[in-house]
């Protein structure tokens, strides 16, 4: 017995002493473009900017909207944003009011080849020029279509007495993992919530953030210490009923009516810059806040102190011609491996 015990313990201590054993890869299954190197920054830099009605040169014939014909208001426009774009040079851009993936891969080849944003998605609306479209230095893995849902319209009645729903804007919602080391996933949310200020609006909002949260929690499920970032125009103020009800956070409660009771695992987000007045809407004299950039509780251990911030590219007068709304830019530490 008393040759055993130490055995035992030298054991012991072997095994604490080992490696770690690594989780299983979430990138199972995926592989690199042949040709592709990793950023050497240990840093991914983070932005999410809503470009205000910015479409292309070209007439859709299945979108029977004025705005969207009206390319001559873009005079200027596509190289303002380019040069925007440059300076803010971000990983990761998240674009809302961009009519389509294509235009930004071809305003990204032609005017900025040099950000090498080689990878793009998003979730476009057949019959709406509004979409929400990310660029990426590194490359993508499964993206989640939300545009097909229907979320309810929480407080609300439609025309038959029924409880209102909707799938109209949905595919402003989306998911899509970022690899940001060859075995390490981030997953951004991409959003441009619906706007207004009516309890229609709100509710519509509550419907859709419920349905994140949900989706979300179903990630963690297979990914429970999953990176994820909420990106985009949220049209909720800064202390809205929506917004906590998207943080989830226990210090700022919500009213039970608008918790979904169903749902036991909701996701907690922080909002890096709660802590002072960071309004980005309108551009020329900013008044209130839309826009954010919301880490969850494994993602925001890897802010960077002070890096959460709202941008101003360009100089007033021409931010104020090229968008409404003034874009948000937060900086992570990269993981090792």
């Amino acid at each position: 017995m008393r040759t055993f015990l130490p055995l035992v313990l030298v054991l012991c201590l072997l095994s604490a002493c080992g490696p770690e054993e690594s989780p299983p890869a979430p990138t199972t299954g995926m592989a690199l473009p042949p040709n592709y190197d990793y950023p050497a920054d240990d840093t991914v830099q983070v932005v999410t900017w809503n470009l205000e009605h910015f479409v292309d040169a070209h007439d859709n014939p299945y979108i029977d909207v004025d705005r969207e014909n009206q390319s001559a208001a873009m005079t200027g426009r596509v190289r303002r944003v380019a040069r925007a774009l440059r300076r803010l040079d971000a990983d990761l851009v998240v674009l809302q009011e961009a009519e389509s993936e294509a235009f930004l891969q071809q305003l990204s080849q032609d005017h900025l080849p040099e950000l090498d944003y080689r990878f793009a998605t998003s979730v476009e609306s057949p019959t709406w020029y509004m979409n929400v479209v990310l660029l990426s230095r590194y490359p993508l893995g499964v993206v989640r279509n939300y545009a097909d849902v229907v979320t309810p319209i929480v407080g609300q009645k439609a025309e038959n007495g029924a409880p209102a729903a909707q799938s109209l804007t949905n595919h402003r919602l989306w998911t899509a993992d970022v690899r940001v080391t060859p075995n390490r996933l981030w997953t951004v949310a991409g959003a441009h919530l619906k706007s207004g200020r009516s309890a229609e609006d709100r509710g519509w909002r509550i419907g859709q953030i419920r349905f994140l949260h949900a989706d979300l929690a179903r990630l963690l499920d297979d990914r429970p210490t999953a990176p994820i970032l909420v990106a985009g125009d949220l049209n909720a103020l800064a202390d809205s009923p929506e917004l906590r009800l998207l943080l989830n956070d226990p210090t700022r409660p919500v009213p039970d009516s608008l918790r979904d009771e169903s749902n036991n695992r909701q996701v907690e987000f922080t909002d890096p810059m709660a802590d002072r007045l960071t309004p980005t809407h309108p551009s020329d004299d900013p008044e209130r806040q839309l826009d954010y950039l919301l880490p969850n509780t494994f993602l925001s251990e890897r802010l960077i102190d002070g890096s959460a911030r709202v941008a101003r590219p360009l100089p007033t007068d021409s931010m104020a011609a090229t968008s409404d709304h003034l874009p948000v830019t937060a900086s992570f530490l990269r993981p090792s491996r």
